[in-house]
């Protein structure tokens, strides 16, 4: 349930796209505009949810293979300023961080560090276990699913993470900003740091808005995910009765109202800015997997 409001925290980091929408858009009417749609999809629509992600995983695909795409012709030097630079920020700084110590030790711990931060989101095998349970055949379509689903994750997660290594120095101040001050915007985006780097225009805005929905669909996956796992703890008797409740199209109303009510402490960061609502969900989500 935390990574519900993670994901909205997360999204907040990205809304903004410019100084208009930063003027013109507050921080309660953006969550409340994010969180909207769950409630939509997930209760009265529930029978859009598969085809609405099917859509959405669609355009994830396709960000992250022009992503890698976008890096392989900028860094032979297919880029308005001509700039090969090739693995030039894995020489200088370096591709590790270090944490704590200096040398080697100090980048195992940066690696570690970095290894918690991220672990909390690969999910996928988990997913499709839950969505099982309401599939027609599943006999038949869940062997597939699960083969896919490995080999994708594991080539989008690698190479993904190699092409943001190759994009940006871990140096950058631009990225720093954005994660240890809460900058909002594009600023938050290691290819749109790369992009604006380059003086490559619009496409910064397409990045942005596809990693926004990206995001939504993770979004929406977690409320699916979060409302089936409470109704199951309430089938075994490990949760309050009240969430074995479905209404007529078989939907746990009430887990989903739960975990959709869970997802309002996203609003902390109104006050206390999204990088450290984010950190404060990261760190709780890191003590209950550990």
């Amino acid at each position: 349930m935390t990574l519900c409001q993670l994901e909205v925290s997360s999204r907040l980091s990205l809304f903004y796209t410019g100084k208009a929408a930063e003027s013109c858009i507050h921080q309660d009417e953006k969550g409340t505009s994010l969180t909207s749609p769950h409630s939509f999809i997930n209760i009265f629509a529930v029978k859009w949810y598969g085809e609405s992600e099917f859509w959405l995983a669609l355009g994830k695909v396709i960000l992250i293979v022009g992503l890698i795409a976008y890096t392989f012709i900028t860094m032979v030097g297919g880029n308005p300023r001509h700039d090969h630079f090739g693995f030039r920020y894995w020489r200088d700084p370096g591709s590790f961080a270090t944490l704590y110590k200096d040398g080697a030790l100090g980048r195992w711990l940066g690696f570690l560090q970095c290894l918690i931060q991220a672990s909390f989101t690969i999910a996928g095998p988990d997913y499709v276990s839950m969505a099982a349970g309401e599939a027609e055949n599943p006999r038949v379509v869940m062997p597939s699913a699960y083969n896919k689903v490995f080999g994708r994750l594991t080539a989008f997660f690698v190479l993904g993470s190699l092409a943001v290594g190759i994009n940006v120095p871990y140096t950058s101040s631009e990225l720093a900003d954005a994660f240890s001050n809460g900058k909002p915007g594009a600023a938050a985006s290691p290819y749109v740091v790369a992009m604006n780097r380059l003086g490559i225009t619009v496409l910064p805005d397409i990045v942005n808005a596809l990693v926004l929905t990206a995001a939504f669909s993770a979004g929406n996956s977690y409320v699916y995910c979060a409302s089936r796992s409470l109704f199951g703890l309430a089938l075994e008797g490990k949760a309050p009765r009240v969430f074995t409740r479905c209404n007529r199209n078989g939907v746990p109303v009430y887990c989903v109202l739960l975990v959709l009510l869970l997802s309002l402490l996203s609003f902390l960061q109104v006050s206390n800015g999204s990088a450290k609502v984010l950190q404060w969900l990261v760190n709780l989500v890191s003590l209950c997997v550990s």
